[in-house]
Order: structure tokens, then C-alpha cells, then sequence
């Protein structure tokens, strides 16, 4: 029986161990020794607070309106000599919301914040824990919102650096002092992706100046994925112009064909390269697609200013042979009338030598001159035909061999170009980050 009476004697009823609890925060938090308006070391040195952010989920990254949101959890240590205890049965309280009504605790805020918000459902979702030794712990569920300063000179080839600043709303770097807490204060949890962006890395600082304020700063780096912009953008932009450069081949006597396919790859491109720009960032200045869909349009309507100066080179060719052509003919009609008139005059002198007509030698003269005659008629025939073959053949040279060069210039210039951007944009172009940053 004696055993059995010590056995009793060291076990803790849980009501005796819940009645010493509500006795020890009635006894720290009573007003004669805890005033909650006050902070710890009231008078003395600064708080520290050590911050840690888990970060659960991204939101959206809006370039539109240049901000992005997070769903994290919010972390904050600092210690309190006015809680100190002393218990054999606890070493830790953990405490619910409606404990934080009667501590002290940091007026953080998030300087660059918007909308953001405490999650409710199905109760405040924070709670705070005190140890021991004064040290209270206190996690909140946030959603954030935040502006995010976007550079957007190579969009969609940039990175992009979002800033998150924490501070006190009211206190300065007198009373209370912000610090990253640990190594790596700012995590995210694993399965975290986005659908346009991927993670480069964060970049925690922590800003003092003396006798004004305290702030500490994350920026989380994206990458911008690329695929979805080369699938819709850049690859589409790039087989317009090239389906510009089949009116090369086209004959230029077939004017509604070559008009068409101009007409119709420039529409094309200015409907899906500047009338899709409804979703894209309103900035002054042109981006890096800006300037690739600027050079496909050039390119396309290019092509057909192309098929302008061909038209207008061939018309220009067909006068100035026209003309050459009438030159000549004039010049053969004035040699013609001169031939009428000797033989008008030979036709007088006739009349005068009749007897020679009878005269055998003179039938043979008449003979060959007739077929002198009918040589000259042949051979004045046999050089209109040529000479409106060579029309027909000179023609047409110089315009053709302006789509002869087109089809070898456009191409060659256009890939040259793309070189040049993607070298450019890619290697050579750096983002507008500072460079401890980059």
C-alpha cells in the first residue's frame, strides 16, 4: 500500500497541469507587470525581429498591371523579457489568436504591399508561441500582393526581379530593428511552379539606418519562359513573311495574284502581331517583340514595294522600246518615200527611150530589177519581225531580274537579321537589374 501511495503522489492530473497554466498567464499578463501598449525594453535598445517567410504558392505575375501575389507563411521572433517563466510541466505555450489581444507584437506592414490579406476560414489562421526564456513566435497565413517594377525593354526575353519590403509601420530603427532570420529566410515549398516564369533565386538584404527605419527586402528573380512566345509569336510572324516571298515567283503579268498574296500577308501580320498586343504591357518605349514584329511588317511590305518597282520598272522599259521601235520605222518610212520618187522619175525617163524597150538587154535590166524589189520588200518584213522579237524579248528583262535578286535578298537579309536579334537579345542586351542582383 505504501508503494501505491507514492506512485499517486508523482502523478500530474491534467486538470492540475491546465489549472498551473491558467494560473502562470494570469500571473505574466496581469497589469501590475505586462502593459501590451508598451514594446520590450521599453527605454532601452531596439527590438530585433527575425523574419522567415515559407512561401506555399505564386499567384499571377501581371505585366499589365506590373504586380504579382504569393499565399506564404508570415514569421516573426523576438524576445520578451516580461514573459519569462518558470514551469516543470511546460516549456512551451502555445496560444491561439485571441492570446495576441494581450502581448505586444510588431506593427509590421508590407511597404510595396497591395490588397493583401489575413486568411479567415474557419478562424484567424495565426497563432503565437512563448518559451520559456521570452521568446515569442508568431505565424500568420498571408496572402500578398505586391507591385513589382517591371523592365520590360526585352520582353518576352527578360528577367524580372519583384521586390518585397518589410517594415514597421509606426515604430523607427530606435525601437525596433528588422533581421532575416537564419541562412535561407525565405523558402518555397516544393511543387511551387509557374506557367510562365521560372525560378532563378531570391535575394534577401536587411536595411538599417540609424534613427529613422527599418526594412528588410526579398526580390525574387523570374526567368521568363519562352515557348509559349516563339509558338505564338515569333514562329507565325516568321512564316507570314516568308509566305510574302512566294509573290517572287509569281508572274508579274498575274497582278491580282501578287496583290493578294501582299494584301493578305500584310493583314495577317498586323492582326496577329499588333492586334494582339491588347494582353501585353502598355509601355512607351518598344520591347524586344515590338522590334521583331516591326521588321517581319517591313519585310512584308517590302514585298510588295517590290512588286511596285517592277510594275513600274516594266512599264518604263516597254515606252522607252517603244520608242526606240517608232524611231525606226520613221526612219525606214523616210528611206521608203525616197525609193518612190527615184522611181517615179525613172517611169519619165521611160517615155523618152521606148525603143529600148524592145531591146532584149533591157528586158533582162527590168527582170533584175524587180527582183531587187521583191528582195527589199522581203527583207524589210524579215526585219519588222525582228525587231518585234527583240522587243519581246528585252522587255521583260529588267523587271524579272529585280524578282531574280528579291528571291535571293529578302531570305538571305531576313535570317541575317534574326541572327542579329537573338545574339543580340539573348547574349548581348542585358536586364535592367542591378547588378548585384543579375
Amino acid at each position: 500500500m505504501a508503494k501505491v501511495h507514492r506512485a499517486d503522489e508523482n502523478i500530474r492530473l491534467p486538470g492540475d497541469v491546465l489549472l498551473n497554466t491558467s494560473l502562470l498567464l494570469d500571473t505574466l499578463l496581469s497589469e501590475e507587470k505586462y502593459d501590451r501598449k508598451l514594446r520590450p525594453e521599453f527605454g532601452g535598445p531596439a527590438v530585433e525581429i527575425l523574419t522567415d517567410i515559407e512561401i506555399r504558392s505564386f499567384g499571377s505575375i501581371s505585366e499589365t498591371d506590373m504586380v504579382y501575389s504569393m499565399d506564404c507563411y508570415f514569421r516573426q521572433t523576438w524576445w520578451d523579457k516580461r514573459l519569462k517563466f518558470q514551469s516543470e510541466d511546460l516549456d512551451i505555450l502555445s496560444m491561439d489568436w485571441k492570446f495576441l489581444q494581450r502581448v505586444w507584437i510588431p506593427d509590421t506592414y508590407f511597404l510595396n504591399g497591395q490588397k493583401s490579406y489575413l486568411h479567415n476560414v474557419t478562424v484567424p489562421n495565426k497563432f503565437i508561441r512563448v518559451r520559456r526564456d521570452g521568446q515569442l513566435k508568431y505565424s500568420m497565413r498571408l496572402t500578398i500582393k505586391a507591385r513589382c517594377p517591371m523592365h520590360l525593354r526585352k520582353y518576352p526575353l527578360d528577367t524580372q526581379a519583384c521586390p518585397l519590403e518589410i517594415g514597421s509601420f509606426a515604430y523607427t530603427a530606435r525601437d525596433v530593428i528588422y533581421k532575416w532570420k537564419g541562412v535561407d529566410p525565405v523558402i518555397i515549398s516544393k511543387g511551387v511552379t509557374l506557367s510562365q516564369y521560372d525560378f532563378a533565386k531570391i535575394i534577401t538584404t536587411d536595411i538599417t539606418t540609424k534613427r529613422k527605419s527599418s526594412k528588410l527586402i526579398a526580390r525574387f528573380i523570374f526567368t521568363r519562359r519562352r515557348g509559349y512566345f516563339i509558338l505564338q509569336i515569333y514562329a507565325p510572324c516568321a512564316m507570314i513573311v516568308g509566305a510574302s516571298w512566294v509573290s517572287f515567283w509569281i508572274n508579274r503579268h498575274d497582278t491580282p495574284g501578287r496583290v493578294a498574296v501582299g494584301a493578305t500577308t500584310v493583314l495577317t501580320l498586323v492582326t496577329m502581331g499588333f492586334g494582339g498586343r491588347t494582353s501585353l504591357p502598355k509601355v512607351p518605349y518598344p520591347t524586344a517583340l515590338d522590334w521583331f514584329v516591326i521588321t517581319c511588317f517591313a519585310f512584308v511590305f517590302a514585298a510588295m514595294v517590290e512588286y511596285a518597282c517592277v510594275q513600274l520598272m516594266g512599264r518604263y522599259d516597254e515606252e522607252r522600246l517603244q520608242a526606240r521601235f517608232h524611231n525606226k520605222q520613221k526612219n525606214k518610212n523616210h528611206s521608203d518615200d525616197d525609193s518612190r520618187l527615184e522611181e517615179l522619175s525613172t517611169k519619165v525617163s521611160t517615155r523618152k527611150i521606148r525603143k529600148l524597150r524592145t531591146c532584149p538587154e533591157t528586158k533582162t535590166r527590168r527582170n533584175r530589177c524587180f527582183v531587187n524589189r521583191l528582195g527589199h520588200c522581203f527583207k524589210s518584213k524579215r526585219n519588222n519581225h525582228s525587231e518585234t522579237h527583240e522587243v519581246d524579248e528585252m522587255l521583260p528583262s529588267r523587271a524579272d531580274q529585280i524578282d531574280t535578286y528579291s528571291r535571293v535578298f529578302f531570305p538571305l537579309t531576313f535570317t541575317l537579321l534574326n541572327l542579329l536579334y537573338w545574339v543580340l537579345y539573348l547574349y548581348t542586351i542585358g536586364d535592367e537589374i542591378p547588378d548585384d542582383l543579375a
